[in-house]
């Protein structure tokens, strides 16, 4: 299990001229830590909802729940990253294929039998808050990071999703489920305590039509 420092992260969907200025802008002067295409699974239950609901009214930010993904990438779906995140810390562990097709197919011992502790707690949360797969996303990501900061920018194009998570290790059917779609464009800024002015003043000059979605990816 692998674990990750405490980011904060904000969520902006962005337009196809701000996409372009600011992909010239990072280009220049932050480094770039990869690219390539992302297919993402959420899971999430009713309680979920309800406690996403009452946080809104009472402006209570603090995520009381983990949340969990999966991820693969570049249409390769040999080994996934199960991602845990709550109250700004993440934490991953490594899924074969055949785990994530029984996981599907709603086999959940090999869970327990892995003994990691990642995956125990989603054992856990799968039993107790009955989680279920929620949404599928895919989507091409760019992800600059500032040397010396706890600063990245990921900048992600033609973002389609679909409710079909059958289809989830299948690129070619998650692609026909979402022909139809205009692919989004999102901006995720990640943070170790607050954006920096100059990044605030970047994105009012690169960006100035975002979008800022309050639930992130999962809205």
């Amino acid at each position: 299990m692998t674990n990750q420092p405490r980011l904060r992260q904000t969520h902006y969907q962005i337009t196809p001229e701000d996409y372009a200025a600011l992909r010239t802008h990072l280009s220049a002067r932050a480094k770039e830590k990869g690219a390539g295409r992302v297919h993402t699974m959420l899971f999430t239950s009713y309680r979920d909802r309800i406690s996403s609901a009452s946080t809104e009214e009472t402006g209570n930010s603090e995520e009381s729940s983990p949340q969990f993904f999966l991820h693969y990438y570049d249409d390769d779906p040999t080994y996934l990253h199960l991602e845990r995140r709550k109250g700004g810390r993440r934490a991953s562990a490594m899924v074969a294929e055949a785990e994530c097709r029984a996981l599907l197919a709603g086999e959940t011992d090999w869970l327990l039998n892995r003994h990691n502790p990642l995956l125990l707690d989603f054992h856990n949360e799968l039993t107790e808050r009955m989680l279920l797969p929620q949404m599928l996303l895919t989507y091409h990501r760019e992800l600059y990071a500032a040397d010396g900061m706890d600063l990245c920018v990921a900048l992600d194009t033609d973002v389609r999703s679909s409710l079909q998570h059958m289809d989830f290790l299948d690129p070619q059917q998650l692609e026909r489920d979402a022909l139809e779609q205009d692919g989004r464009i999102l901006m995720e800024v990640s943070y170790s305590d607050r954006i920096p002015d100059h990044v605030r003043c970047l994105l009012e000059e690169k960006a100035p039509r975002r979008r800022l979605l309050r639930s992130g990816y999962s809205a």
